[in-house]
């Protein structure tokens, strides 16, 4: 199987070597499959994916005269989306499709694969990219809280990255405030320290740290006498 799973790859990288080589791209498995992964294109980092993958069936390992046959490939639907945020954008993951099973000798299938390569975008993912943000999970919690923020304060509220770490930040007062993501941990850092944690947290959890601090400190909601 590991000398199958071998040579099945470098036909990919032989057969698509002039349109790979074209988007600065290789041919690599990619860990979602009980085979040993579908067949994806990055760069070297991981930082550039192209939204054609080859999906794998069990007929692909085997010495069959055509192993390729019956193939298809999936098309990831993905696209960047305005934050909303300065310049800002997020990655938009939606429901992939499938292409039909592929027919033909060999070198035809392997045009085909070629066309598609072609036709679909090399995606910007992870969040190595300038003004990308390539986590989900950031996105609701800052699309879950941002109405409440904006109760407290009239003053922007922007995001960034520092060292890998996402950030939502805003002004309450004369206080700078700020929730930090990363690792599955949200931090809410007052004026530089740290005051409150989740772990692994969910998306309501946020909000409930957000509440707690602001009744400790007993601050109003804008246009309201307390």
């Amino acid at each position: 199987m590991k000398f199958l799973k071998l040579q099945r790859l470098g036909e990919v990288q032989e057969k698509l070597k002039p349109v790979l080589a074209e988007l600065g791209l290789q041919a690599r498995y990619e860990r979602n499959s009980t085979l040993g992964g579908d067949i994806c294109f990055e760069n070297e980092d991981g930082s550039l994916h192209h939204a054609v993958t080859i999906l794998v069936t069990d007929t692909l390992f085997t010495n069959s005269v055509n192993p390729w046959k019956g193939t298809c490939l999936q098309i990831k639907d993905v696209g960047e989306e305005p934050l909303g945020y300065g310049d800002w954008k997020f990655v938009e993951w939606g429901c992939p499709s499938d292409t039909p099973k592929f027919r033909g000798d060999v070198d035809e299938i392997f045009a085909q694969i070629a066309t598609y390569l072609k036709e679909y975008p090399v995606l910007r993912i992870r969040n190595s990219h300038p003004g990308l943000i390539d986590n989900t999970d950031f996105v609701k919690v800052l699309r879950d809280v941002e109405q409440t923020i904006q109760d407290k304060t009239d003053r922007p509220i922007t995001v960034n990255r520092i060292d890998g770490v996402l950030s939502i930040n805003f002004e309450v007062g004369d206080d700078k405030w700020r929730i930090d993501v990363a690792n599955y941990d949200a931090k809410l850092v007052i004026n530089d320290v740290e005051v409150n944690m989740v772990k692994g947290f969910s998306v309501p959890q946020v909000k409930e740290m957000l509440w707690e601090e602001w009744r400790k400190r007993d601050i109003p909601d804008l246009g309201f006498d307390f």
